[in-house]
């Protein structure tokens, strides 16, 4: 008999929204009107105002034009990237570094100069040598933090490093912030763009999916400085799908009310991170660290010699186990496979342990 399916792919976390979403949503559904059609300006300056009081939290504060509202976070980072760059700019970026990332740019023509974070160092940035990948072709820096998939939390030093950079050569600097709220032990998220001279030169990319538990809502918005306003305005309205009307009720109140949630989340979260990273770093064969952010676990299996694709779909084929492969975060990644946390501890504690019987069996 075939073990039952464990899915620990896509990031999709395994409960519904709050309950204050959910209420809001049905609630403008059933209202109908002006929450069923064209949205107008009303409902989504609504929404604005709520992003700008939510985010002031973190230092930096907006007006609402800055916000521009998009149908996930996939459409926010599109319209940030093509708000800055053109077919031939060329972009820094981290390796290991979400799958997306790398797809989009590659489709949009623009060119990478990748800087590792390596595991030697937690997966942080060397500071010391990232200048030697900016040169004149160097547009921007794109920042994942907290980073997926090795769950780096970029410290206040890191950032202000970057920002100098990105300060002395004209950088602009894409900050994908989607996982801000699940931070662990005693490292702390710090906005990019609260830091001295940066907000200027900062976009944002915001999402709720992750944070409200809201990916089939598709809700994201971009936070865009005041000179980038009518650009990323321009671009959404031409190439970005919109949300939904009766959405942007389910992201106000999301804002306005669901932060207890989100502590509940994290908290959720941390339980499972700290028993499956110590049971995988536990598997003879395996490492796995605690990660300092977001909820992926991204462990080492290099010493098994072999590519993590062919770990992937031994694991799928033997245990019933979908995991994703490292090779798809970077171009020397192969050694790493990451695994959301998804699902709740007893059903992490059986995947560990399919895990340990494959690699046993190897």
């Amino acid at each position: 008999m075939s073990r039952p399916f464990i899915n620990l792919n896509a990031g999709d976390p395994d409960v519904e929204a709050p309950k204050c979403v959910t209420d809001a949503v049905l609630d403008a559904l059933k209202k109908g009107g002006r929450w069923t059609h064209y949205a107008g300006s009303e409902i989504p300056q609504r929404f604005r105002e709520a992003v700008v009081d939510y985010y002031k939290t973190f230092g930096p504060e907006y007006k609402p034009e800055n916000v521009i509202p998009t149908a996930g976070s996939s459409a926010a980072l599109y319209v940030a990237l093509a708000t800055i760059l053109e077919r031939g700019d060329e972009v820094l970026l981290f390796e290991p570094s979400y799958s997306g990332h790398y797809r989009l740019l590659g489709n949009m023509g623009v060119k990478m100069s990748i800087a590792p974070l390596k595991k030697g160092t937690g997966f942080h940035t060397d500071l010391d040598i990232l200048e030697e990948y900016v040169n004149p072709e160097t547009k921007a820096v794109l920042v994942c933090n907290p980073n997926n998939p090795t769950g780096t939390v970029f410290t206040e030093r890191e950032l202000r490093g970057i920002g100098e950079i990105a300060s002395d050569h004209d950088m602009v600097i894409f900050s994908d912030e989607i996982y801000l709220h699940f931070i662990y032990d005693d490292n702390k998220f710090t906005s990019t763009a609260s830091l001295d001279g940066l907000q200027d030169r900062t976009l944002n990319i915001m999402s709720f999916s992750k944070t409200f538990s809201m990916t089939g809502y598709r809700l994201g918005y971009v936070i865009a400085p005041d000179r980038y306003v009518e650009k990323a305005t321009t671009v959404a309205a031409m190439t970005a799908p919109r949300p939904a009307t009766f959405v942007y009720a389910g992201g106000t109140a999301a804002l306005r009310k669901g932060m207890p949630y989100v502590e509940e989340r994290r908290l959720a979260y941390d339980e499972r991170r700290k028993y499956f990273c110590d049971a995988v770093n536990d598997i003879e064969g395996l490492g796995c660290r605690r990660f300092e952010g977001a909820f992926y676990a991204w462990f080492d299996m290099g010493s098994l010699g072999m590519s993590s694709v062919d770990f992937v779909n031994g694991l799928m084929e033997q245990e019933n186990v979908r995991v994703r492969p490292g090779k798809l975060f970077g171009l020397n990644t192969d050694d790493h496979v990451r695994v959301p946390l998804v699902q709740p501890v007893p059903v992490l504690k059986e995947a560990a342990e399919r895990i340990e019987r494959f690699v046993e069996s190897l």
